[in-house]
């Protein structure tokens, strides 16, 4: 997965734009970084590679970076 794809897929997480969604910005400073959006991610990670990770792993990462690195 390229980086521009993992950024669109976050952007659509977030229900943002792809350009408002940068490595180093905090995920606690989306308004819609919420237990949904974990929820996105999980499925994001399981459909793509076919890992489950616990929501309390999702919710540790702090910036998207951090969220970006698990999407391998």
């Amino acid at each position: 997965m390229t980086r521009d794809e993992m950024l669109e897929i976050i952007a659509d997480i977030l229900e943002v734009e792809i350009d408002e969604v940068q490595e180093d910005k905090r995920l606690e400073d989306y308004d819609t970084w919420d237990s949904v959006a974990v929820l996105g991610v999980i499925s994001v990670i399981n459909e793509k590679f076919n890992r489950f990770p616990h929501a309390s792993e999702i919710q540790k990462y702090v910036t998207v970076k951090d969220l970006m690195d698990n999407f391998r």
